[in-house]
């Protein structure tokens, strides 16, 4: 039978690992990370450790020592983004620690310590039984944390709903398009010298209208819940954000997509953000912030593109999922498909013609917390894809319609371009009005069968795309909301009212 001692020297750097990943996990509660990419990437960190503690115990035919050096090891590579930041964050150590510096050092430390451990005879198991209680305190803590937010009440925002909903057979198929970041033609024109009427006019000839909507908030994860979720977020409760936050990747959850099951529909969920199976979690995009936490970003920071691991990730679903939008014209079915396209939004993973375009880095390019305004270049590279994206989004509507006009598919975008002009912040408490213009403006088009009702121009902005479709097509008395749009800072959650 194993000894206690030695079980917990074997444990010590499995649950440091585990530690790890579970504090960027309890730290990012609100981005519902789906279990299979925190237990893959458990598993990774676990096989790691596993291969450079069989070396250790080589080197050191001592299971004590080959415990005490990799815990060493893990700690100082599984922290090293976290201290990174830190420091750079104060002015005069800014120069000082550099990946250029830090990492020589950290090596000449590894080898000391090994040629320390080897000559060296100590007692390691009182120290060994330290770190094994301090890293179990703390991962008790952040499950403690993660169980306390998930036990958090939800309410579906629909139980208050007291609606009739009628099934009917002929009631036409539904086709939800959200394509990130896409710009009115205006905005394309003026802000990117890029004209995109031949786009437009495609989209008329097939018999969807134009509608001149605005988004009611400058970011995707308030953007896009408080559209299918047809609620506003400053006026909602605790418990009612909590849930529409969770419907940013569950839309079957949400307003709409429960809705379109009370109504008989097939509801469909095709994401670009989607990891779908137990290899792709591996490239998940928890597994990508995971690496900037460790030494592996000095690799990410070099010209060495292991983010690309992450872009191919992001084009091959895109086209798959314009597959799948192609497969569920075909079901004999009556089906409510919600599509969400993260291109033509950087990065930019698409040429014109659709071969890879892989220079572009994921991480910082125009994510919504940087403020440089867009360069020349990543202007051509954004208008490159778009137009990647209006060729594919075209081709997959004319396959729809081919099947059926009974069909109502809405196409618009989540919220405008963000940085443009280098700055989205308020100015003297106001938003001046062409970053008002940029921020807000969105690709709007919807076709609906003939039977519906004329009663489009009470839209004005996402919100109401759905209430209006409902009362329109489906005789279903949904009031709109009111349109109001909201700017907030990156990562803070005070809805500034536009006026």
């Amino acid at each position: 039978m194993m000894k206690i001692s030695n079980l917990i020297y074997i444990l010590n750097p499995i649950i440091l690992g585990i530690f790890f990943v579970l504090l960027l996990f309890s730290s990012n509660l609100g981005e519902i990370i789906i279990p299979l990419e925190l237990f893959s990437l458990i598993l990774i960190v676990t096989l790691f450790e596993a291969i450079i503690f069989i070396i250790l115990f080589i080197i050191f035919s001592d299971l004590p020592k080959s415990s005490i050096l990799l815990t060493i090891i893990m700690f100082i590579f599984l922290s090293y983004g976290y201290f990174y930041d830190l420091f750079n964050q104060i002015d005069f150590l800014g120069d000082i620690f550099r990946h250029r510096y830090l990492v020589p050092l950290i090596l000449l430390f590894y080898v000391f310590l090994l040629f320390y451990l080897r000559r060296k005879d100590r007692d390691l198991n009182g120290l060994s039984r330290i770190i094994f209680l301090s890293i179990t305190c703390l991962i008790l803590i952040n499950i403690f944390q993660i169980i306390s937010f998930n036990q958090k009440t939800s309410s579906t925002l629909t139980e208050n709903l007291n609606i009739e909903y009628k099934k009917s057979e002929n009631s036409p198929d539904v086709f939800h398009l959200v394509l990130d970041m896409y710009p009115t033609n205006e905005i394309l024109e003026s802000r990117f010298n890029f004209n995109n009427d031949k786009f437009s006019e495609e989209l008329n000839l097939l018999g969807f209208r134009n509608e001149d909507l605005k988004a009611n908030y400058i970011r995707t994860m308030y953007s896009l819940p408080s559209t299918f979720n047809m609620s506003h977020f400053y006026n909602s409760s605790p418990d009612e954000i909590i849930y529409m936050k969770e419907t940013l990747k569950k839309f079957h959850k949400s307003v709409e997509g429960q809705i379109a099951k009370k109504l008989g529909y097939r509801v469909n969920e095709i994401s670009t953000n989607d990891v779908s199976g137990f290899h792709s979690s591996f490239l998940g995009d928890f597994s990508r912030v995971f690496v900037r936490t460790n030494l592996l970003r000095v690799i990410d920071d070099s010209p060495i593109p292991l983010h690309n691991l992450w872009i191919n990730k992001n084009q091959k679903y895109f086209l798959e999922n314009i597959e799948k939008l192609n497969d569920i014209s075909n079901d004999p079915n009556k089906t409510w498909t919600y599509f969400y396209s993260r291109p033509p939004h950087p990065p930019f993973i698409f040429n014109e013609n659709g071969s890879k375009n892989l220079n572009a880095n994921p991480y910082n390019t125009f994510s919504e917390d940087l403020s440089d305004s867009w360069t020349i270049e990543e202007k051509v590279n954004f208008i490159n894809q778009l137009k990647y994206v209006n060729k594919k989004i075209i081709e997959v509507i004319r396959q729809i319609l081919s099947n059926s006009n009974n069909v109502i598919i809405i196409i618009h975008s989540d919220h405008g371009i963000n940085n443009m002009s280098g700055t989205d912040n308020l100015i003297n408490g106001k938003l001046p009005k062409d970053i008002y213009e940029e921020l807000f403006s969105t690709i709007s088009y919807i076709y609906v069968p003939n039977f519906c009702t004329k009663e489009i121009d009470s839209i004005n902005t996402n919100i109401n795309i759905i209430p209006t479709l409902l009362r329109t097509c489906f005789d279903i008395n949904f009031k709109n909301k009111e349109n109001l749009q909201f700017w907030n800072a990156s990562n803070q959650e005070e809805f500034i009212l536009i006026e």
